[in-house]
């Protein structure tokens, strides 16, 4: 229960992501998933799936936030089809999430509220994939990113408009939220609860028929298991490298270019000065000129500065310009006004008054243009090179969307196209497990399988600057089971222990019947006349449960202990087939935590937030009913319907 609770505020945004569509878009955008398709089988934009207020959520919109998500979860799980996710609830799931969202931002427009251009254009500038390398927003990586993710601007701040809309709303919500002490303290003792059982395996193997089973009945096994041996969506990725390194041997600056570089820059080559210096900042003016006058007694900067409290500031090497924009022109002019050693001051600034010692001086000579040449060359010719690259990549963009090919760039420009086997969208062949990608298709394929069938070649950011890949997709294979011929020995193998399995069943509940009826596990497991594994004992605690979960790595039969009945036994299924376990709950020590005020305290902080929670949904639910939800059952019908068929 606890661990349940833990997994819902794993998320920092804790209650409003549990209820609450948010950054349906941004999360497109940090994962590269977002689908560009517009239309999902004849059923298209036009169509109202759901009227919420006084909007409306299309059958486009629909499809294609499913789509998105089920992009997110297959990346998580290569092994997922469209038709599993959808039939396992990923369609409804986007469509109540949805519908929250729209219904959300509809009450808040209702009742006056709004999020206006400017916070919604600062929302937008914190997504990384719309910023330039020096981390600000970029206008053209903004344009690139929408274009390539099929998406239009206003459909992009409508999103973020109703995100904060919702985060407005919601997140005072559960705010406060009271929790009684004789709730919590139930709760908590079920961490200091501890339990001990037995486990004992019942293998399928024990129970093959060794026998070849019959065509007919591995057929409909095949046909019947179908999705178990499916293999995902796979893409064939044509695409050509290009460096900024092409350009090196090629772009060279004119000797006008470089004058011209030098005659612009000439403050920089100009004779100057530089200067050590140290200061003293005083309030008044008469406090300055009280210690320069001792200084000039023979008392040093230093020990003058700290008879009266303060402590003299090494500035070190510094301009004069830079010192004036750090201080002020007047203390810059009275510091490099005097020669080395000598005091300067007492002069003004915002700060206060300046005694100023010059440490040393240093006389920089003017550079001539032969002398600082190499060094303009070197930055010119880098400029040009960055400006060539740029210019590069936003022509080869234009040509494919006037129609260019990828084999007509890469002729004209020289470049060498390669090409991928299929792949799936975590860049593994299921036809060759020694098989590596190279590097660069870790930024190649979340693009490679963003994009539809039909899509035009995309210029992708490898290196940013420095290297990037034109990409084409050139097949798409669809998520399919190959030919029985061709995994007739994985399926016969299946097969047998599926039907072990199932013999295995029949021994396990047995016994389970019979420990729950009194009878001890071992004689159970000897009057079952299969031979089998000895029982193993195991012992933990809820707390000890909690940990391992948080992990991921729950035994199912520890996990099936701690929700049974002291004195029971229970069958449960081993995965793939591998046989059935018999779990048996001898001992349940219940623990004591009303005088463990931390764990009190941890777990009423957990229970405020699921009170949260469940007061944010509710406050929902209230907000669907007051401006009202229709759904059109038909249009879901056929987006649904459509979804399933072109899986």
């Amino acid at each position: 229960m606890i661990s349940f609770f833990r997994r819902i505020f794993s998320s920092k945004l804790g209650l409003f992501l549990t209820f609450c569509f948010i950054g349906l878009i941004a999360f497109a955008f940090a994962t590269a998933d977002v689908s560009s398709s517009g239309t999902f089988g004849g059923v298209t934009g036009s169509g109202t799936a759901v009227k919420i207020g006084d909007s409306k959520l299309t059958t486009a919109e629909l499809g294609q936030s499913v789509n998105n998500a089920f992009r997110g979860e297959q990346r998580q799980n290569t092994g997922l089809d469209l038709k599993t996710y959808i039939n396992g609830g990923g369609f409804d799931s986007v469509l109540d999430r949805l519908i929250n969202s729209f219904a959300i931002a509809d009450f808040g427009t209702k009742y006056g509220m709004a999020a206006g251009k400017r916070l919604v254009d600062g929302e937008i500038a914190n997504i990384g994939a719309f910023q330039g390398a020096d981390g600000q927003f970029s206008e053209e990586n903004f344009r690139r990113a929408l274009q390539q993710q099929g998406l239009n601007e206003t459909q992009l701040r409508d999103d973020f408009t109703r995100n904060l809309l919702a985060d407005q709303l919601l997140t005072t919500a559960g705010f406060g939220a009271a929790v009684p002490q004789k709730l919590v303290v139930p709760y908590a003792s079920l961490l200091l609860e501890s339990r001990e059982g037995q486990i004992a395996t019942v293998p399928s193997v024990a129970f093959i028929d060794n026998k070849k089973p019959a065509k007919a009945a591995l057929e409909a096994f095949y046909a019947k298991n179908a999705s178990r041996y499916t293999i995902p969506e796979r893409r064939t990725i044509r695409y050509a490298l290009f460096e900024k390194s092409r350009f090196n041997d090629k772009i060279k600056p004119t000797e006008k270019e470089i004058a011209g570089y030098y005659n612009l820059n000439k403050p920089r080559y100009a004779a100057s000065e530089t200067r050590n210096l140290n200061q003293v900042i005083v309030p008044t003016e008469a406090a300055a000129k009280a210690l320069v006058a001792k200084i000039n007694g023979g008392t040093s900067l230093d020990q003058a500065a700290k008879s009266v409290g303060l402590s003299a500031a090494e500035v070190g090497s510094i301009s004069k310009a830079d010192f004036a924009n750090n201080a002020s022109q007047a203390v810059a002019n009275a510091a490099f006004a005097v020669r080395s050693g000598a005091i300067a001051g007492p002069a003004q600034s915002a700060l206060g008054w300046h005694i100023v010692k010059v440490e040393a001086v240093t006389q920089i000579p003017a550079r001539p243009l032969d002398q600082v040449r190499t060094e303009i060359v070197n930055e010119l010719t880098r400029t040009k090179i960055e400006e060539a690259m740029a210019e590069l990549t936003v022509r080869l963009e234009d040509e494919f969307a006037d129609g260019s090919t990828l084999s007509d760039i890469a002729k004209a420009e020289k470049l060498k196209v390669e090409s991928t086997p299929a792949l799936l969208a975590n860049g593994q062949n299921p036809n060759d497990q020694n098989y590596r990608p190279i590097p660069e298709m870790e930024r190649i394929l979340p693009i490679a399988f963003a994009v539809e069938a039909d899509s035009e070649p995309q210029i992708v950011e490898i290196i940013p600057g420095q290297q990037y890949a034109a990409v084409d997709v050139d097949d798409i294979t669809e998520a399919a089971p190959p030919p029985l011929a061709q995994i007739e020995q994985l399926v016969t193998r299946d097969y047998m222990l599926d039907q072990g399995s199932k013999k295995a069943k029949t021994v396990a509940d047995k016994i389970a019947k019979a420990v729950s009826g009194g009878t001890p596990l071992s004689k159970a497991i000897a009057d079952a006349g299969v031979k089998l594994p000895n029982p193993e004992r195991i012992s933990s605690t809820r707390a000890d449960l909690a940990r391992q979960s948080q992990q991921g790595q729950v035994p199912p039969p520890l996990s099936l202990m701690f929700s049974m009945a002291q004195g029971t036994a229970k069958s449960l299924a081993a995965p793939r087939d591998q046989g059935w376990f018999v779990v048996v709950l001898d001992k349940l020590n219940r623990g004591d935590a009303s005088k463990r005020d931390d764990l009190l305290t941890a777990t009423k902080a957990q229970f405020k937030q699921v009170f949260g929670n469940e007061y944010s949904a509710q406050f929902i639910n209230a907000m669907k009913a007051d401006i009202g939800v229709k759904r059109n059952e038909d249009s879901l019908t056929a987006l649904k319907n459509q979804l399933l068929g072109g899986n």
